[in-house]
């Protein structure tokens, strides 16, 4: 994990699909995580800036459904438009409430929040108690 933590070679050298399919398979397959990846569209390289906080994203969102949601399955989805570029993540743990999570002052989303901000973007956050969270993420490019 320490490793997925630090700038991940992979990124630079391969792009972002290859970077969260090599922590998929490595990190959550150790932890017992059934995962899928999807990449709908033609995948494009995006500035090496932006695929970094994306995968500081998506890295945040795999750690949160590990470690706190306790999920057993986890999907990635990766959606590459002309203008545009989605990234969903998806698990089916235990949920939280949000706004509640935004009060408490947890890291975890408000680092989420700030990498969105710093890339442009738009995100939305949809948790059900006992029943997983999708994480969604717009990026105008």
């Amino acid at each position: 994990l320490l490793i997925f933590e630090l700038h991940p070679p992979v990124l630079e050298k391969e792009g972002l699909v290859t970077a969260v399919q090599t922590r998929l398979e490595t990190v959550e397959a150790r932890s017992g995580l059934k995962t899928t990846l999807h990449v709908k569209g033609e995948e494009i390289r995006l500035p090496i800036s932006i695929e970094e906080e994306l995968y500081r994203i998506a890295q945040e969102a795999l750690n949160n459904a590990v470690k706190h949601a306790r999920a057993q399955q986890v999907s990635v989805e990766f959606q590459y438009e002309e203008r545009h570029f989605y990234l969903q993540v998806e698990d089916d743990g235990s949920g939280f409430n949000p706004t509640t999570e935004r009060q408490k002052g947890g890291l975890g989303l408000r680092g989420i929040e700030e990498r969105v901000q710093r890339i442009g973007g738009k995100l939305s956050v949809e948790s059900i108690l006992d029943k997983g969270t999708t994480l969604k993420l717009e990026v105008t490019l």
